[in-house]
C-alpha cells in the first residue's frame, strides 16, 4: 500500500508545489521544507560602499495566519465532563463548546502513547510505530515506539512555516531507554518540532513532587509549591507573554496536554471537599440504549461498606482533579482573551486520549503500580487513608466500576479498541465566532488523525490535492508519507454528513473496524487489570450498526454473516497495510519488550548527582545484586542519601543517618511492607559500603545485608520485592533522592554531606528465563 502511495508522490510533486505556491498568494513554495532561501539579489563590488546587500531572508507564516491552541486531557471518559453531559463541572470547556462545535462520535486509539502519536502526525498509530506503549517497544515496524522521519508531525511543519511552537504537559512518546541525558533525543518534544517544552517525559507523574523536565530534569519543587497542574498553566501563560513581547506578528502553536486525570489521582484538599457526598444536552441520540455492566466489573452492591466508602472517595478525588484542571485551563484561556490573542485563535480541545481507566481493577488502589507489583490492600488500610486520599501520601486510582460509569453509555474502558468505551472521546472545535451553529453537536465521524490536517488547512498551508500525496512533499530532505486523516475545518460552516470512511482500531490484540457507521469488533477476554487473556476466552467477531445503535448494545453478527465476512476482509486488509501485525494480546511485563540493554550486568557511577531513569538502568529490586559504594563523609556524623531507587510507593534507599548506614526497602507504602535495617556500627571509613540484596525473584521475599570490609553491619529480611519502582518518573539517584522520597526519616532526604567517588552495581544472573 505504501509503495503505491509513494509512487504517486513523484507524479504529483509538481501539482503540489504549484498548489502550495497558489495557496500562499504567490509566496514561497511550502511543499518542500525547510523553505529554500531566495537567491542572492544584491550586488557585490570591490568596496562595500559600492555594493548592495541582499534582502534579508526570513521564513514567515502565510498572511493573517491564525494562532492555534490545542488541548488534550488524559484518561477522561466520554461521560465525565459536564461539557458532554457528565457530572463533573468543567465551566471553561463548557463556554468554549457553547461558541464552537462538538463532535460525536470522535475517536481515539484506546491508550495514551498511540493517541499522542496519531494526533500530531495525522497518521494511524501503527503507521508511526506506536502500536502500543512507548514503555514496551518491540522490533516490528508498527511497534518501534519511534515516529519515523517520513511521518513528520504537525509541529515540524508549522515551525518550518514560520510558527513558534511550544508544548506544556505530558509527552509519552519517548522510550524509557531514551529518557536519560544520554538520549538519543530525536523523539523528545524539542526534536519533534517544539521550540519549547515544559512538562513530563513518561506516562504519569506525582502532582506534588513531579518529575518535571525542560530540555533536562528540572530541580525538585519546595513542599509548599503549587501542584504541577497549576504550574503548567502558569508556564504556558508565561511563554505566550514572552513570545508575543518579542514577535507579536508571529503566529504561535500552543499544545497544552496536562497529565490529569491519569493516575495518580491527586488534587488540592479544598477542591476535593467540593465533591464530598457526591443532566440532557443532545450529545447522544435520544434512542441510545444503556449497555449492560460487564460481568467482570463488580456491582456497587457487591462491594462491602468499607470498599464503597473508599470507592466514593476515590471518585471525589478524580472529579476534583478534572475540575481543578479545567480551572487552570480557564486561566490560560482568560489570559489569551485579556491580551487580545483570542481575536484570531483556533482552539481544538480533545477531552481524553482514551476512555476512563479501569487498570486498578475492581478494588481500586492507593498505589498506582500496586497491582503490577502484587500489592494487596485490606479494608482497614483503605479506610485509614480516606482523609489522606488525593494528597501526597497516596498515589491512587479509581475502581473499575467508576471507570465504566465515566464511559456511560458505552461499553468498557481504556485499552479496549474493540469497545467504544475505550475509543470514544469528546472534542470541541472553535475559531473566533466562525461556527455557523455555535453550541451544536456534529455527528460526522472524526478521529485523532483528522486534527493535524484540520490545523494545516486552517493555517493556510498546503492541503491535499485530489491525488493521495503527502503534506508537505518533503521535510528536511525526507519524502513524506501521506497523512491518513481528513480535515474537519469545514464543519465550522456546516456539519456535512459522514463521508464513506474506513478506520481500523487495534490495541493489545483487541480489534475494531468502523466502516460507514458499521462497527466490527473482536475481543479476547482480557480485562485491563489482567496481563494476559484467558486461554479459553472466545474470540468471535461481533457486528454493530452504529447508525441505529449508538452505544454498541446489540450484536447483529449472527443475523448478518455476509456483512461480517465483508468487514473481516476489510479489517485484514487494513491491518496488513498499516503494520498492525503481529498481534500481541499480552500486557505489561508479559509483553515483548526490547527497551532494556541486553547482556549488561555491571553499572558504574562515578559521582554524586547522577540520576538514571529507573526503568532504563539496572533492575534493583526483582533480581539479586551487589552494590558497592565508596563514600567520603565530610564529617564523622555526616548524613544523607548514598543511593536511592524509586519512591515510598515502591523503592529503596541506602543512606547515612549521622554515623550509621541504613537501608530502607518498601514494596509499597502499606504498613507491612516498609522495612528499615540499621547498621550496628559505623563501618571502616576506608572501606566501601556494600549492600547485598538476595532474592529468588520478583514478588518474593529478600534478605538485604550491609557490610564494610569484613564486618557485617546489618542484615534483615523484606516480605516482598517489586517488579518496578513507582511512579513512572522515578530514578536511581546518587547522593540525593529526587522526585518522591523513599523515606522521610531525618537526615535521608538531603544531599549527602561529603563525596561519593564511585558506586558499582552488579546484577546476579537472571533467576528465570526472560527476566531482564
Amino acid at each position: 500500500m505504501y509503495g503505491k502511495r509513494i509512487a504517486l508522490v513523484g507524479a504529483a510533486a509538481l501539482a503540489l508545489c504549484a498548489h502550495a505556491h497558489a495557496q500562499t498568494g504567490g509566496g514561497p513554495s511550502r511543499g518542500v521544507l525547510p523553505i529554500a532561501a531566495s537567491a542572492f539579489n544584491g550586488a557585490i563590488a570591490s568596496a562595500v560602499g559600492e555594493s548592495q546587500p541582499a534582502t534579508p531572508f526570513r521564513v514567515t507564516a502565510p498572511a493573517n495566519a491564525l494562532n492555534v491552541f490545542l488541548f488534550m486531557s488524559d484518561d477522561v471518559g466520554l461521560a465525565m465532563a459536564s461539557t458532554l453531559g457528565g457530572p463533573v463541572p468543567t465551566p471553561n470547556l463548557d463556554r468554549i463548546a457553547q461558541a464552537g462545535v462538538r463532535f460525536n462520535p470522535f475517536h481515539t486509539t484506546g491508550i495514551c502513547p498511540p493517541s499522542r502519536a496519531a494526533l500530531p502526525t495525522g497518521r494511524a498509530h501503527h503507521n508511526v510505530g506506536f502500536g502500543h506503549l512507548a514503555d514496551l517497544p518491540a522490533g516490528y515496524p508498527g511497534y518501534t515506539a519511534q515516529i519515523p522521519p517520513e511521518t513528520a508531525p504537525l509541529t515540524k511543519i508549522l515551525k518550518l512555516n514560520g510558527y513558534n511552537t511550544a508544548m506544556f504537559g505530558k509527552s509519552h512518546n519517548v522510550r524509557h531507554a531514551d529518557a536519560s541525558v544520554a538520549g538519543p533525543f530525536d523523539q523528545w518534544p524539542t526534536r519533534q518540532g517544539f521550540e519549547y517544552f515544559w512538562g513530563i517525559i513518561g506516562g504519569d507523574s506525582n502532582q506534588y513532587e513531579p518529575a518535571n523536565r525542560g530540555a533536562t530534569r528540572l530541580p525538585d519543587v519546595a513542599e509548599d509549591a503549587p501542584m504541577m497542574e497549576e504550574r503548567l498553566g502558569s508556564e504556558a501563560i508565561d511563554w505566550v507573554h514572552n513570545q508575543q513581547a518579542v514577535a507579536p506578528d508571529k503566529p504561535f502553536f500552543l499544545y497544552y496536554a496536562p497529565g490529569s486525570t491519569h493516575v495518580p489521582h491527586q488534587a488540592p484538599a479544598d477542591w476535593i471537599a467540593r465533591f464530598a457526598g457526591m443532566k440532557a444536552q443532545g450529545i447522544i441520540p435520544a434512542n441510545t440504549q444503556l449497555t449492560a455492566r460487564p460481568a467482570e466489573v463488580v456491582a456497587w452492591d457487591g462491594l462491602s461498606r468499607a470498599r464503597q466508602r473508599f470507592a466514593a472517595r476515590s471518585m471525589e478525588v478524580a472529579a476534583a482533579m478534572l475540575a481543578y484542571q479545567d480551572a487552570q485551563l480557564g486561566s490560560v484561556l482568560g489570559e489569551l482573551e485579556r491580551t487580545g490573542e483570542k481575536r484570531n485563535l483556533l482552539t481544538i480541545f480533545v477531552i481524553g486520549d482514551n476512555g476512563a481507566s479501569a487498570e486498578s481493577g475492581n478494588g481500586g488502589t492507593l498505589n498506582e503500580l500496586g497491582k503490577i507489583d502484587g500489592l494487596t490492600e485490606d479494608e482497614a488500610w483503605l479506610t485509614a487513608n480516606l482523609n489522606r486520599m488525593g494528597g501526597p501520601m497516596t498515589c491512587q486510582a479509581c475502581p473499575a466500576g467508576w471507570a465504566w460509569a465515566m464511559n456511560t453509555p458505552l461499553r468498557w474502558t481504556k485499552q479496549y479498541a474493540s469497545m467504544l468505551g475505550g475509543i470514544c472521546n469528546g472534542i470541541i472545535l472553535r475559531w473566533n465566532e466562525r461556527a455557523a451553529a455555535p453550541g451544536s453537536v456534529c455527528a460526522r465521524f472524526g478521529h485523532l488523525i483528522d486534527i493535524a490536517p484540520t490545523i494545516i488547512e486552517a493555517a493556510q498551508l498546503p492541503v491535499p490535492v485530489p491525488v493521495p500525496v503527502p503534506v508537505p512533499l518533503s521535510v528536511n530532505g525526507v519524502a513524506q508519507r501521506p497523512m491518513d486523516g481528513k480535515s474537519l475545518f469545514s464543519t465550522l460552516d456546516a456539519c456535512t454528513p459522514d463521508h464513506t470512511s474506513t478506520q481500523y482500531f487495534e490495541m493489545g490484540g483487541k480489534t475494531g473496524l468502523w466502516h460507514d457507521s458499521w462497527f466490527l469488533a473482536q475481543d479476547d477476554g482480557r480485562t485491563p487489570w489482567m496481563l494476559a487473556p484467558p486461554a479459553d476466552a472466545p474470540r468471535d467477531w461481533q457486528l454493530y450498526n452504529l447508525r441505529k445503535d449508538y452505544s454498541q448494545s446489540c450484536d447483529v453478527a449472527a443475523a448478518s454473516p455476509a456483512k461480517v465476512a465483508e468487514m473481516v476482509t476489510m479489517w485484514e486488509r487494513e491491518a496488513e497495510a498499516n503494520h498492525v501485525y503481529p498481534l500481541d494480546r499480552c500486557f505489561g511485563s508479559l509483553r515483548v519488550a526490547d527497551h532494556r540493554p541486553q547482556g549488561r550486568s555491571q553499572f558504574d557511577y562515578w559521582a554524586m548527582g547522577v540520576s538514571v531513569p529507573a526503568l532504563s538502568g539496572p533492575v534493583c529490586a526483582r533480581r539479586s545484586f551487589n552494590l558497592s559504594a565508596e563514600i567520603a563523609p565530610a564529617s564523622a556524623n555526616a548524613s544523607g542519601v548514598v543511593v536511592a531507587y524509586g519512591s515510598r510507593f515502591a523503592g529503596w534507599s541506602l543512606y547515612r543517618d549521622k554515623d550509621r548506614p541504613v537501608i530502607t526497602f518498601a514494596a509499597s507504602s502499606h504498613p507491612v511492607d516498609p522495612v528499615m535495617i540499621c547498621a550496628k556500627g559505623r563501618g571502616d571509613p576506608g572501606k566501601p559500603l556494600v549492600l547485598r540484596f538476595k532474592t529468588p525473584g520478583p514478588r518474593q521475599g529478600a534478605t538485604p545485608s550491609l557490610r564494610s570490609g569484613a564486618d557485617t553491619l546489618a542484615s534483615g529480611s523484606v516480605r516482598s520485592t517489586f517488579l518496578m519502582p513507582a511512579g513512572l518518573g522515578e530514578t536511581l539517584d546518587l547522593g540525593r533522592d529526587i522526585g518522591v522520597d523513599v523515606t522521610a526519616c531525618l537526615g535521608c532526604e538531603g544531599t549527602f554531606a561529603g563525596e561519593i567517588p564511585h558506586v558499582v552495581i552488579t546484577l546476579d544472573p537472571p533467576a528465570a528465563r526472560g527476566e531482564h
